[in-house]
């Protein structure tokens, strides 16, 4: 037989009412707070793995990109070396140079050589240009003379003669060009001159 008053008992089941509220909102926002946790941590995992994956990515497209310029590079290179074997040029330029030198009278003096591989009607060829400064115009007459017959040299031409002071003495600067036929055969041979001979 229960002797409590009607309003405390009453007052003990609202009690044990409002605990087991209380328990239940406890338990709730322990639950939330797993939740929001586990998320938090799900998140940021899954933003480590996009950002080890956005640098995989940037990795393989640097590779790829210097796959490709490696590409076009051996392809510029293979270019090249097919145009170099298909070159005729049948002699080293060196020995036109040391020809050309040895052939120079003793009062002139070069200053300036060119040889350059050019397209001509009758296939490839070199157009040559020395100049320089000599005694007289008829020392730069007789370098024109032994370039006319020698050779592989052709169409020898003096494209000016005209005065000039050098170290105090009167010269003559000059230029002349010779064209050179490379589809013919032909040997060179360092000529070496004295005063203008053979």
């Amino acid at each position: 037989m229960n002797l409590l008053p009607e309003q405390y008992v009453e007052r003990s089941k609202n009690k044990a009412r409002s605990n087991r509220v209380a328990v239940a909102i406890i338990a709730t926002l322990c639950v939330v707070a797993a939740v929001a946790t586990h998320s938090r941590l799900s998140m940021n995992s899954a933003v480590e793995h996009l950002v080890v994956a956005q640098s995989r990515a940037n990795s393989a497209l640097e590779l790829e990109i210097d796959a490709t310029s490696l590409e076009l590079s051996k392809a510029r290179l293979e270019a090249f070396i097919v145009r170099y074997n298909d070159e005729k040029v049948v002699f080293a330029m060196g020995d036109i140079v040391a020809t050309l030198t040895n052939m120079l009278p003793p009062s002139m003096t070069l200053e300036d050589i060119a040889l350059d591989i050019v397209e001509t009607e009758d296939g490839k060829g070199i157009i040559g240009r020395i100049a320089g400064f000599a005694s007289s115009d008829e020392t730069i007459a007789t370098l024109v003379s032994l370039l006319q017959n020698q050779e592989p040299f052709g169409s020898v031409s003096m494209d000016f003669s005209k005065s000039k002071i050098v170290r105090g003495i009167r010269a003559r600067s000059f230029r002349v060009s010779f064209l050179i036929d490379l589809e013919n055969d032909w040997e060179v041979s360092r000529i070496a001159m004295a005063g203008g001979a053979e």
